[in-house]
């Protein structure tokens, strides 16, 4: 099977400081809290996170963690971005790796994220869709981290500007 190859972008604004929303991505503990989908897992076995560090986790149903993942911190700007390559496995199946930016950007009382995800698949267009809909959860799940009971949070947006 030949690569498949994609470029999602996703955003959404968090009415929260930059500080804050980039306290949360930037702490493991927190990241383990927000970015995985209901009923699954994120687990870092290791978090170094700065300019040239690197991650590992694993990530799936709480009893099985089926999958592992490898990150290479590119570039890290405190509050500004992080850019990192990040690489999936199943056992030994490479499944797919891409290069992965998070944004963080000052708008009126808020804090517009950006994630854009430069991804190649191994397996086929399923994981494309897999990874579009993993990182969506984990921008709409890291705004609600910060919300109340009962608070609205502003939609999820693709690269056109369209509700995702």
């Amino acid at each position: 099977m030949n690569p498949t190859t994609d470029t999602i972008r996703l955003s959404t604004e968090i009415a929260r400081p930059r500080g804050d929303v980039w306290e949360a991505f930037a702490d493991t503990e927190a990241r383990q809290q927000w970015s995985a989908p209901a009923g699954e897992r994120v687990l870092y076995d290791c978090d170094d996170f700065r300019t040239g560090g690197r991650a590992e986790y694993r990530c799936g149903s709480p009893e099985g963690l089926e999958f592992s993942a490898a990150i290479d911190y590119i570039h890290v700007e405190v509050e500004n971005f992080a850019v990192h390559t990040d690489t999936v496995w199943r056992g030994d199946e490479l499944l797919a790796t891409g290069v992965v930016t998070w944004s963080f950007t000052d708008v009126p009382a808020s804090t517009l994220v950006t994630i854009v995800n430069q991804v190649v698949s191994f397996v086929g267009a399923d994981m494309i869709d897999g990874s579009r809909n993993g990182h969506r959860i984990a921008i709409e799940q890291l705004g609600a981290f910060f919300a109340g009971p009962g608070e609205v949070r502003s939609s999820t947006t693709d690269g056109d500007g369209r509700p995702s």
